[in-house]
């Protein structure tokens, strides 16, 4: 850990420490065991690695098959988000990435592994669901079908327009209700070409 990462959090903890009645025990629950929690978060990411990968076959590919810049550059990139990833669901998936990368090299696809990561980064568990639930169906599928119980359908349609954003899914207009508090656009969902490699790379 960097000094000026360790000056950072120094001062955003005194600033928490300032916030009246709540400051102090708030930033010794957050900052007690910060730096720890981090460090072991990636200590065992890393010790899972290496038993999973010891039961595998070796299909992973050569070092050298790598460009050895665009490679660190991932792996750092890999490591900050293991470090502060909080879910254990999403951490899996981090490994998943690891492996994908060590059978499918880095070498002149920086920027396409790079949003990848970003990406996996980014998307909520629901948003997995969804993903998931797509990569099985055959055909495109009617936004307002697809639901989860105990989740607003608001959230399943915001978190849909998020997955287009990144471009992991595309759409066409299926019918438009106009009027009332109950408008809306309904639309036919399939994953993109882009969707389905995510879907392969980083979450299989």
């Amino acid at each position: 850990m960097s000094d000026k990462t360790i000056d950072k959090d120094t001062i955003i903890e005194a600033a928490v420490q300032a916030i009246p009645y709540v400051g102090a025990p708030l930033a010794t629950l957050y900052f007690g065991n910060k730096q720890e929690k981090r460090f072991r978060r990636l200590e065992k990411f890393y010790e899972e690695l290496k038993e999973e990968m010891s039961k595998s076959p070796n299909v992973y590919k050569d070092i050298t098959q790598h460009n050895p810049e665009e490679l660190s550059a991932i792996i750092e990139e890999l490591n900050e988000k293991v470090e502060s990833e909080h879910l254990e669901f999403k951490r899996k998936l981090y490994k998943n990435y690891f492996k994908k990368t060590m059978i499918q090299p880095v070498n002149g696809n920086f920027d396409e592994r790079k949003l990848l990561l970003d990406i996996l980064s980014a998307v909520s568990p629901l948003q997995i669901e969804i993903i998931v639930f797509l990569a099985t169906q055959p055909s495109a599928v009617t936004s307002n079908t697809i639901s989860k119980p105990g989740v607003e359908q608001a959230v399943i349609l915001g978190s849909l327009a998020q997955l287009k954003n990144y471009g992991l899914i595309e759409s066409t207009v299926n019918s438009i209700v106009v009027g009332g508090s109950n408008g809306s656009i309904n639309e036919n969902v399939t994953l993109s070409k882009f969707g389905i490699k995510f879907n392969n790379f980083c979450l299989q």
